[in-house]
């Protein structure tokens, strides 16, 4: 059996603006920096075997501070990437509700009725976490693994395996 820990990554620009930044990339904020090493003090006594992220920046930077505390390096897995959110990517919340507010109402409350061009549905991306979830497990059997991913994918996951 295959032991992971689930983490998301730090505070982001697009969290601190308020952008829906979906797979574009942003920087760690200061205050995201604070919980890299908030992090790697918590991970410093814990047996980790591998470490994996989202391909994205904003998951390696916050990856680093396990990797870089156990010696290991990131292995990148564009399966664990956040939702693609197709034309709202980019765009602020306050944008999106002013222009789409219908819309962002069923992205929060019903997300399984939400639709946007160019995006991934949230069943194509439960899935596509699913199966990097599994390969990685199927990889580690009986190791300890840390696992960097993003707010959506990982609520996603979390809810297959919960049922």
């Amino acid at each position: 059996m295959t032991t992971m820990y689930l983490i998301r990554h730090a505070e982001a620009e697009g969290n601190l603006y308020r952008i829906a930044q979906g797979q574009h990339d942003s920087r760690i904020t200061d205050w995201g920096y604070r919980q890299i090493a908030a992090l790697a003090e918590r991970f410093r006594g814990e047996h980790i075997d591998a470490v994996y992220a989202s391909d994205l920046t904003r998951t390696c930077v916050t990856a680093g501070a396990v990797a870089a505390t156990h010696g290991l390096p990131i292995h990148k897995c564009s399966g664990l990437r956040e939702i693609c959110v197709g034309g709202w990517e980019g765009k602020t919340w306050g944008e999106i509700a002013r222009a789409d507010a219908e819309n962002l109402e069923r992205f929060t409350v019903r997300p399984d009725l939400w639709h946007e061009e160019g995006a991934e549905s949230m069943e194509t991306v439960r899935d596509r976490v699913m199966a990097a979830l599994a390969r990685i497990a199927e990889e580690n059997d009986g190791r300890t693994v840390a696992v960097f991913s993003h707010g959506c994918a990982l609520r996603l996951a979390l809810g297959a395996m919960e049922g």
